[in-house]
């Protein structure tokens, strides 16, 4: 990899994919992974390394997109799916000195193997950020909709529910009571449209609407109240059910329940709406500032 790393491609998104091919390689040799989100973990890093490693290749052969919010559009992505994998990962595999193995895996070489992997995630989440940063398009420049910071919130949005999907589906949501499945439904449907949205703009389907930007401007704005409806619902009916024990949850971590307890991943799904919650509000405060100065 260093030898392939050498000007002109980029040294940033060369750290990027060193840092997650280091998290996935030091979590494989610390021992076994806890169901389901150590899969899920070692995916986030596995994909944002070949997305990395995928625009290198075409960086050597001088084959980039010729659309900025490509390269963007996966950083995001990344940033997103890395900065969950950070929090997730520790969570179980570290809390408690907790690991998938048990037995010979609690030593401390495999101990430091699974921090690595934490503090190597958390370094690929940065350098993801720093290009988002980096190459987001300024206010006035002409840029792709995802190079903005309208758009890249879209990609972020659509990750995180991703993320949410995921571990609501883990904490057998589906069997659960009604309001979670409700809950299930609305990460579902929230992105599925933003999957949509992203791979729309991608396509090329929002340079088209182009041609009529208040109608669009107005649809997006529907969009960011939509999600903010949705994922308020869901910051209310989930910790709900899940904390109030007259409707089936538990106000308290249980005594000596281990690292994958499932009540950590409850509140973690709790705190992970909120931030959908704000992440929506965002967008739909923007889309109405900008309503307000083009009417």
């Amino acid at each position: 990899m260093p030898l392939l790393c050498l000007p002109p491609l980029s040294p940033l998104r060369c750290a990027q994919a060193l840092s997650c091919l280091v998290a996935f390689s030091t979590a494989a040799a610390g021992g076994r992974w806890l169901p389901g989100e150590g899969p899920g973990c070692a995916a986030a890093w596995a994909l944002s390394c070949a997305g990395s490693a995928l625009l290198l290749g075409a960086e050597a052969w001088r084959r980039l997109p010729a659309r900025r919010d490509l390269p963007l559009a996966h950083a995001a992505a990344a940033a997103t799916a890395c900065a969950a994998a950070t929090v997730l990962w520790p969570l179980g595999h570290l809390r408690d000195g907790g690991g998938g193995g048990g037995g010979n895996n609690d030593g401390a070489g495999p101990r430091a193997l699974r921090a690595a992997a934490a503090v190597a995630s958390g370094l690929a989440t940065a350098l993801y950020g720093a290009e988002v940063l980096r190459d987001r398009a300024r206010p006035g420049q002409a840029a792709p909709f995802l190079a903005t910071p309208a758009g890249l919130l879209k990609v972020a949005e659509a990750a995180l529910s991703l993320v949410l999907l995921g571990l609501a589906a883990e904490q057998g949501a589906g069997a659960g009571p009604e309001a979670w499945r409700w809950c299930l439904g609305l990460y579902c449907g929230a992105f599925a449209v933003g999957l949509a949205l992203v791979a729309g703009c991608l396509c090329g389907a929002c340079g088209a609407c182009a041609a009529e930007p208040e109608r669009a401007r107005r649809a997006l704005g529907l969009y960011a109240a939509a999600g903010v409806a949705a994922y308020a619902a869901a910051s209310v009916l989930w910790p709900l059910y899940g904390f109030r024990e007259e409707l089936g949850g538990r106000a308290r971590r249980p005594p000596g329940c281990g690292p994958a307890c499932p009540w950590d991943r409850v509140v973690l799904v709790a705190v992970l709406s909120g931030l959908g919650l704000g992440l929506y509000g965002l967008d739909l405060a923007q889309c109405g500032r900008v309503l307000v100065l083009r009417g």
